[in-house]
C-alpha cells in the first residue's frame, strides 16, 4: 500500500469535486490523500488495485499516521 498527497492528473481548473471515501466529505484539492493497493502476482486473478481519495482526518482516524511518498518494494511471498 501507498499513499501520496500528489494528486493524479487534474488541474485546479478541474470541476470534479473531491469527496472523501470513507465520510463523503468534500476535501479541498490540497488536503487530498490517496491511498493505493496493488495485489501481489499470486492474487492478481482474484483482486484489483484501487486508489481511493480520502481527507486528512479520515487518514488518522484508521490509525495511518505516517506515510513516505516512496512506494514500498513487494515482499517476497513464500
Amino acid at each position: 500500500m501507498s499513499s501520496s498527497e500528489i494528486p493524479a492528473n487534474g488541474s485546479d481548473d478541474d470541476l470534479t469535486e473531491l469527496v472523501c471515501d470513507r465520510c463523503g466529505e468534500p476535501i479541498p484539492a490540497e488536503r487530498v490523500i490517496y491511498l493505493s493497493s496493488e495485489p501481489c502476482h499470486e492474487l492478481a486473478d482474484r483482486y484489483a488495485a484501487v486508489t481511493r481519495t480520502y481527507c486528512p482526518d479520515c487518514i488518522a482516524a484508521i490509525g495511518m499516521l505516517e506515510f513516505t511518498l516512496e512506494a514500498r518494494p513487494n515482499a517476497d511471498s513464500e
